[in-house]
Order: structure tokens, then sequence, then C-alpha cells
């Protein structure tokens, strides 16, 4: 379901983009407000426009959400400090924590909006270790700043 519900905020927010650049070449008269015209194959344009940005929604969340295990030593409430200090660093404040499981979200409003909401990073400590999920750009660099601090502080 979860996947589904990022698919669908991907296509919104793609298709919210495209009606603003549509926007503002019809207001700044680069284009005139007719389909016809505006497009190279006037309404057939918007269905194949329609299929492209479907087809983006679909596979966007499978390449930019991971869950990946950081290469460290140690277990998560031996490191608790120190991912709680990299992630206020990355703009990160802790949502909520409990035993196995500390997630965390933007502070930043505008940067919660640019991630279309998506922006939580969880933190599992399970039987095969420590497990980081979340947005692939964000965990790449946390887990490359938690590999580089707790390894070389031990």
């Amino acid at each position: 379901m979860r996947y589904f519900i990022r698919s669908l905020k991907t296509f919104l927010y793609f298709l919210l983009i495209f009606v603003i650049i549509i926007a503002i070449f019809v207001v700044s008269g680069m284009a005139e407000l007719n389909i016809e015209t505006m497009f190279r194959n006037g309404y057939k344009s918007l269905w194949q426009i329609f299929g492209i940005l479907v087809l983006i929604a679909a596979v966007y969340p499978k390449v930019s959400y991971v869950k990946t295990t950081p290469r460290i030593s140690g277990n998560m409430s031996g490191c608790r400090v120190q991912i709680i200090e990299i992630m206020q660093g990355f703009g990160y404040v802790l949502e909520k924590e409990s035993v196995n499981v500390m997630t965390f979200r933007q502070k930043s409003a505008g940067a919660r909006f640019s991630r279309k909401f998506e922006d939580r990073i969880t933190f599992e400590q399970g039987e095969g270790g420590l497990t980081i999920e979340g947005l692939r750009k964000d965990v790449v660099r946390i887990v490359s700043r938690m590999e580089y601090r707790i390894n070389n502080n031990e």
C-alpha cells in the first residue's frame, strides 16, 4: 500500500509541475491557451503525457527508496547519541523511539514538501543488524557519515 501511495504522490507532484510550466508559458505569451495549437497532436498529446507520467510514477518509488545495512560495529542502542547527532546535522528531528526502532523526520517544512512528505528515515535494530530505510539520496549520505564517524571514533 505504501508503494501505491508513493506512486500516487509522485504522479500528482509531476502533474503539478507540468501544469505550472504550462501556466508559465501561457501567462508569458509563449503559448496560447488552446490545447490543439499548444501541443503537436492536440488532445492526443495530453494522453501521451499522462501515460509517461504514470510510467515514471510507477517506477520512481522502486528506484528512489531503499533499505540498507550500514557497516558499523555495535548496535543501535550503543550508537544512539551519535545517530541523533548525525541526523540533527542533516536537519532531521527524532519523531518517535522504541527499543528497536527510531524514526526521524525533516525539521524544515520546505524540505518535507520537496520530498512529498515522504521524508521519514527509519533505523531498525534486528537480528541481522541495524537497517536504515528511507529516501535513497538521504540514506546514502547518512550511512556514509555514520560509517565514517562511528568506525573512526573506536
